[in-house]
């Protein structure tokens, strides 16, 4: 029974069917993606769920992922920085593009002549894109941040107190609504969460009437009140969060697959890799993977990992380098474990969030920093 499993396992590897140049690969479920965003926009009554892209979409694609949600009917996308959001609208005409670091001087023309949406950080910005509506002779569409606890971007408290001043500047400008970044959604008995929904109150109810936008993936699985009428998830669509017990589930997307370059008989009391930081207790056979820390395995996974080779485990073995890394398939069958074949350094359960956990960061890290060498496949 056994034999005939593995034996079943041997062909799947070689169905790929990868260009053989190909020495890492990143695959994308674009379905899984889809999945996410209808669980999350299910997951809100009466609320737009929009989606953040910033940063190539989390290192998975902007302008592939946005196709995706585009076809999900997403109309609204957050980006971080300007040209960000010049490349997402030379492919669309028809969504909001929102860009989150706000205007910078001297490029207001850039965002009317793409019909681009600053999120005005500080009372400076909403004075120059009043400013620029009265030149253009329209009203201007703009988002107003408040920072009620995050200290990063947004108006702090000298600058709501001088907007309060000058509410005559709204005249100009067509507030689309007001947003904050909540601080520890991740943790819904984290009482900052409450407190800056209050902050987030009080400065609403002393403008007219306007739409509102607190809750990223994390607050989307806080109480609905945090739901307001824009959600704004960004690693939730990646399936990049664990969602409390009984909620519902998010899907990963992502493997990574690293080919194997060559396979090496080595001895027990020998080293592995930069430095020696893995001696071999007993006769071992290693295979070296064409992937490394420049495609973005992180490094701080040296020795701390393992990959999967047809369901067996095989540990990272010496430091990851820039192009390599090294495995121990001393336990792999050898008719699954070959030179052309592949290892998976990422998959369903081998997931980022596990990685950011053994390397001590977050899987937004790691995915940000999956590298241009790889080759990306959405399927």
């Amino acid at each position: 029974m056994i034999t005939k499993t593995l034996l079943e396992l041997a062909p799947q590897q070689r169905s790929l069917s990868l260009p053989p140049h190909l020495t890492g690969v990143l695959e994308i479920n674009t379905k899984a993606i889809a999945q996410n965003y209808k669980t999350l926009q299910g997951m809100l009554a009466r609320s737009t769920c929009a989606a953040v892209l910033k940063a190539d979409a989390y290192g998975f694609g902007m302008q592939e992922i946005a196709t995706i949600l585009f076809q999900e009917s997403c109309q609204h996308f957050f980006v971080a920085h300007l040209e960000e959001g010049l490349v997402l609208r030379g492919q669309f005409k028809e969504p909001s593009i929102y860009v989150l670091s706000g205007l910078l001087p001297g490029t207001e023309d850039l965002f009317v002549e793409n019909a681009l949406t600053p999120v005005l950080n500080d009372f400076g910005m909403v004075e120059n894109w009043a400013r620029e509506a009265r030149k253009q002779g329209k009203k201007l569409p703009c988002v107003f941040h408040i920072d009620t606890g995050m200290s990063r971007n947004g108006f702090d408290r000298g600058d709501v107190e001088n907007l309060f001043k000058s509410l005559s500047l709204l005249d100009c400008l067509d507030v689309k609504f007001v947003m904050s970044h909540l601080v520890s959604s991740h943790a819904a008995d984290d009482p900052l969460n409450e407190g800056q929904k209050g902050l987030f109150e009080s400065f609403l109810k002393r403008l007219p009437k306007v739409k509102a936008s607190l809750a990223d993936t994390g607050g989307i699985y806080l109480d609905p009140s945090f739901h307001y009428d824009v959600a704004r998830p960004g690693k939730g669509l990646f399936g990049l969060y664990t969602p409390p017990a009984h909620r519902p589930a998010l899907e990963p997307c992502l493997k990574v697959l690293g080919r194997i370059l060559q396979i090496r008989t080595a001895h027990k009391g020998e080293s592995v890799g930069y430095g020696a930081t893995h001696l071999l207790s007993r006769e071992s056979k290693l295979a070296t993977l064409g992937i490394g820390f420049a495609d973005g395995y992180d490094r701080r996974l040296s020795n701390n990992a393992f990959v999967e080779i047809q369901g067996f485990k095989a540990p990272v073995v010496g430091r990851i380098s820039m192009d390599y890394t090294v495995v121990d398939v001393t336990d792999i069958p050898e008719f699954l474990c070959y030179v052309g074949g592949w290892a998976e350094l990422v998959n369903e359960t081998l997931s980022l969030d596990v990685l950011a956990q053994a390397s001590g960061t977050i899987s937004r890290e790691l995915s940000t920093r999956l590298g241009p060498r790889l080759y990306r496949m959405y399927r």
